[in-house]
């Protein structure tokens, strides 16, 4: 796992370069060859989750040495919700990930003493109806690499639904962020529309997925066609 360090000055934001071409996630990877198949389109990031109650759960159908046939240039993204440290340590030693996704109620002490250990944190925050108090994240900027936001549902992730996007207005933007939850080729466009979020990356899942744990290639291709300004440049002005 790579070494990262977090130094709040790395954080200042220039907001006039702010959503444009953010990298691309790829999430819930299950299957071997349809895994190879995703990373052909060379994605900034595939996940993989070690959640056993998610019906994408992947340690009973992709080995270590399955991972191992991935480009270096695609990260690899470990989902874990409310895992201890020791397993989360565990996983990411075997599968050798580039980031650790703490997808639960995992505390800034967890994470602060993850990322002593050398490991990159992506802590993600669930977004329900009304408002959403930003101020909860304070407590966990020093600790992590990223922010993710996604929808509260049913599922810790992967509910394919979305929540109110200028919600993020309210957030500071210091961290950048994965923004996920429900994202598909119509509402990815309406992004433009809400300009100065410090998005680093969108997180698909469910919305590209011919059954869970395997994604439809072609609908991932669009996307990336779409996000890359090939047909569409839709994240500039």
């Amino acid at each position: 796992l790579r070494h990262e360090t977090n130094h709040r000055a790395l954080y200042k934001v220039d907001l006039s370069m702010s959503n444009q071409n953010p990298k691309l996630k790829i999430c819930g990877m299950k299957f071997r060859h349809n895994m190879l198949k995703v990373a052909q389109m060379k994605p900034d990031y595939l996940g993989f989750i070690f959640y056993e109650k998610s019906p994408r759960y992947m340690p009973d159908t992709l080995s270590p040495k399955d991972l191992k046939q991935l480009p270096n240039r695609t990260q690899k993204v470990g989902v874990f919700v409310d895992a201890s440290t020791a397993y989360m340590k565990k996983q990411a030693k075997a599968y050798r990930l580039d980031l650790l996704q703490l997808h639960g109620s995992e505390s800034p002490e967890q994470c602060e003493e993850l990322k002593k250990e050398g490991y990159a944190i992506v802590k993600v925050f669930s977004i329900g109806k009304g408002d959403f108090d930003f101020s909860v994240l304070e407590a966990y900027k020093p600790f992590v690499k990223y922010f993710l936001f996604d929808t509260k549902g049913k599922q810790p992730g992967g509910n394919g639904e979305t929540f109110d996007w200028s919600l993020l207005r309210n957030y500071d933007q210091e961290v950048p962020f994965f923004l996920s939850g429900g994202i598909d080729m119509e509402n990815v466009v309406l992004l433009k529309n809400i300009p100065q979020l410090n998005i680093h990356a969108v997180d698909v899942n469910s919305r590209f997925e011919v059954e869970p744990g395997i994604k439809d290639i072609a609908l991932l291709q669009k996307l990336k066609d779409k996000m890359k300004g090939t047909s569409e440049k839709f994240f500039r002005n």
